[in-house]
C-alpha cells in the first residue's frame, strides 16, 4: 500500500469515530452506545468477511483469524478519538458509539474490496 492510501484510510477511521461521538452527544441515544449491538455487528462482520475469504480459497480457520484481526483492528481509532476528545479520560458510551461508526466504515471497506 502506498503512503497516501494509508493516510487517507487512517483519517477516515478517525473521522468516523469522531462522527460517532458527535452523534452520541447530540442525540444521547442508547442505540449508538449499545454494547450488544456492537458485539452482534462485529460478529456479523467477522462472519461476512470470513465467508468472503473462504470464497477466495483460504482455509476456514485462517479466514476466521484474518477476519477477527481485520474487524477488531478498527477499535484502535475509536480508542484514540475517545481519549483525545475527552482530554485523556475514557467514556464507555462514547467509545461504543465511536466503535459502531468505525465498524460501519469497516463494512464499506469489506464490501468494496
Amino acid at each position: 500500500m502506498s503512503i497516501p492510501i494509508i493516510i487517507m484510510a487512517s483519517t477516515t477511521m478517525l473521522l468516523a469515530a469522531y462522527i460517532g461521538i458527535v452523534v452520541f452527544r447530540i442525540k444521547n441515544n442508547n442505540l449508538t452506545s449499545s454494547k450488544y449491538l456492537n458485539i452482534v455487528f462485529s460478529f456479523a462482520l467477522i462472519g461476512y468477511k470470513s465467508f468472503l475469504e473462504t470464497g477466495k480459497g483460504f482455509e476456514l480457520l485462517s479466514a476466521i483469524g484474518q477476519s477477527v484481526i481485520f474487524v477488531y483492528m478498527f477499535i484502535i481509532p475509536a480508542f484514540i478519538v475517545v481519549y483525545l476528545v475527552n482530554k485523556f479520560k475514557f467514556n464507555f458510551d462514547e467509545f461504543m458509539s465511536a466503535w459502531l461508526f468505525t465498524q460501519i466504515c469497516c463494512l464499506f471497506v469489506i464490501t468494496s474490496h
